[in-house]
């Protein structure tokens, strides 16, 4: 018990530092933080924030409190403490201002997350997730490293306000493979597709409140990297950049929701849902990097705003689901949803409150993802006229990609919700009536959640305000205005709400005819509710292109009445980006094994490499 306070009072002090920060760098611009010089000057370890990583700060601080909480009552104790370490560490590579000093809390903070996700190392499959996530963040890392080291490199200092005042002179052959090593670099640590494979296997093993601050806030650290590199440290960038950016980022949202449509573990599914939102966030960014590009500063301020506003919208109900996952998870014991059904009946409060994330995460009104999904479709709609003809193309793409990836996700989040909050259990009845949910401190964590998505819903000049303040510090330009912004049209409210009333009125005033529910003259079990296999086969069958075909896995369950097993089939989707990614792993963990040769245990040869490093490190320095 001890243990656990200790975790959850460190994290709620990290996210509280974290939002102060930020408030701070909203009203002083960049402020410089006690830093650590060394004999050799790229090895300086300076510390600052700046507003670039505002909007990355407060997400971390309204996540870090909401899990801190949930973690109160649920989770193992020493999953708290690593949570702390790990906010803590994600803070530290958001005010870092130097190469060393940002890339020793990178390497912090995949350690840390790493030990989060072998939490259950006891389990194969646990271990080989993170092999997986080490092995990608590892190779990610040497291109994040090599990247910061040749514009350290070109500026003669590891500083970033010295790389970003050199960054103008930078040759474009360097610039160009500055950014390809970035994107790579912070791009597979994000999830972009098709260097997205490690989360979903590294989502359904780890802890529900570790899960929760992977997807909401690291993934999001790692596109504060991108857009250091882009608009900071190796700006100005070509159109190029943002033809790339836009053209990757609607790949993953339309691949990352289509393979969450027909998975069927819930914390997979949300997993690949990281991958959609990242992508859309990511269409952002593009649509900025080709305003600076043509010196439309405005539009570039208004998608900067739309990216950062996503960012902390997907941080929000992205912690949410995974947070009323983990209840779910620990109340049934299970996460497969053609075991789950009928969960509102005793999770009376986790059930409301996923519901809110489920309406949020396919951008529906008056909720958060509505509004910041619609800035996005603003910043590619005022791109179109003054873009040229290989802009249009990319931008009239990622429009109808944007529009598919939405209907979509409400396709999935109607089964996730219907198949395991509503209808009737299908598990074989406990002996006794399961608890009703009471309200604790897990509740109030996914409450917090649900108000935030709820107010910047209703509300979001409550957000966009400061950001537009971040956007048009970067851009220098303020954003183009958007009408009805202030808050949200009224009629987006209230229409719905009016149908729902009339509806009710209606079957008031026309009376009520219950009956039971007719299954061609069977009884009525569990077994004959809709399946979330049943209910997603349409649309596997129409995307079938992009799936190879199904297999089936077998369960064995319960000895019958003859003492033999019985056996139960089921089909599982197999993902084409997925198959060969599993390839690159494997090729990449044969790679490693065969590496071992140069640990021998012997002292001498230990030494001989540390001796080859110190001498590497004076020639690059001097």
């Amino acid at each position: 018990m001890t243990l656990r306070i200790v975790g959850v009072a460190a994290t709620i002090a990290v996210a509280l530092l974290a939002g102060w920060l930020a408030m701070l760098s909203l009203i002083h611009g960049d402020v410089a933080l006690p830093g650590l010089s060394a004999t050799l000057p790229m090895l300086r370890l300076d510390y600052g924030v700046s507003l670039l990583a505002v909007p990355f700060l407060a997400l971390l601080a309204f996540l870090g409190i909401a899990v801190a909480l949930w973690s109160g009552r649920r989770g193992a104790p020493l999953d708290t403490v690593l949570i702390a370490a790990f906010t803590a560490s994600m803070l530290v590579v958001l005010v870092a201002r130097s190469v060393t000093s940002f890339f020793l809390a990178w390497e912090a903070m995949s350690l840390v997350s790493a030990f989060l996700v072998v939490a259950h190392h006891e389990q194969r499959g646990v271990r080989r997730a993170a092999f997986v996530y080490l092995g990608i963040a590892q190779t990610g890392a040497l291109c994040v490293l090599a990247a910061l080291v040749l514009l350290a490199l070109h500026a003669g200092s590891p500083a970033f306000a010295a790389i970003a005042r050199a960054a103008p002179a930078l040759a474009p052959g360097l610039r160009t493979t500055v950014f390809v090593l970035a994107l790579v670099g912070f791009g597979s640590k994000a999830g972009l597709m098709p260097l997205h494979f490690w989360l979903p296997l590294a989502h359904p093993v780890a802890p529900a409140n570790a899960s929760a601050m992977l997807s909401g806030a690291m993934l999001k650290v790692a596109l504060y990297g991108l857009c250091l590199v882009v608009f900071a440290l190796a700006a100005p960038g070509p159109a190029n950049w943002g033809i790339a950016l836009v053209a990757i980022g609607t790949f993953s949202s339309v691949g990352g929701v289509l393979y969450a449509l027909v998975d069927h573990d819930l914390k997979r599914l949300l997993a690949y849902h990281s991958v959609e939102n990242v992508g859309i966030i990511v269409i952002g960014l593009g649509v900025a990097q080709l305003g600076l590009a043509s010196g439309n500063a405005p539009l570039a301020a208004l998608a900067l705003t739309a990216a950062f506003f996503h960012t902390i919208n997907h941080g929000l109900f992205k912690g949410l689901l995974f947070l009323g996952a983990g209840t779910v998870s620990e109340t049934e014991g299970t996460v497969d949803l053609e075991r789950l059904g009928g969960l509102w009946g005793h999770l009376v409060w986790t059930a409301p409150l996923f519901l809110i994330g489920c309406a949020a995460i396919t951008g529906l009104p008056p909720f958060n993802g509505f509004a910041s999904e619609w800035l996005t479709f603003q910043s590619l709609i005022a791109g179109w006229p003054a873009g040229t003809a290989a802009v249009k193309l990319v931008l009239l793409a990622s429009v109808a990609g944007l529009a598919l990836t939405g209907g979509l996700a409400a396709a999935c989040f109607v089964k996730v919700f219907g198949v395991v909050f509503l209808g009737r259990s299908r598990r074989e009845a406990p002996a006794r009536a399961p608890v009703r949910e009471r309200f604790d401190l897990s509740a109030l964590g996914l409450a917090v959640l649900a108000a935030l998505c709820t107010l910047f819903g209703l509300v979001p000049m409550l957000a966009v305000a400061p950001l537009n303040h971040v956007a048009a510090a970067i851009a220098g330009a303020v954003p183009i205005p958007m009408p009805a912004l202030p808050v949200l049209p009224a009629t987006l409210i209230l229409l719905p709400l009016a149908g729902a009333l009339l509806a009710a009125l209606l079957a008031a005033q026309r009376g009520v005819r219950r009956v039971p529910t007719w299954t061609c003259g069977s009884p009525v079990t569990p077994a004959a509710q809709y399946t979330a296999t049943a209910f997603s086969k349409p649309l596997r069958t129409i995307f079938a292109f992009a799936l190879l075909p199904e297999r089936q896995r077998v369960y064995e369950f319960g000895p019958s009445r003859w003492f033999a097993r019985r056996i139960r089939y089921r089909t599982e989707s197999r993902y084409l980006i997925d198959e060969a990614a599993r390839y690159f792993s494997a090729a990449v963990l044969r790679l490693a094994r065969r590496t071992r040769i140069v640990q021998s245990g012997s002292l001498r040869l230990y030494l001989a490499y540390a001796l080859a490093a110190l001498v590497l490190t004076v020639a690059l320095t001097r």
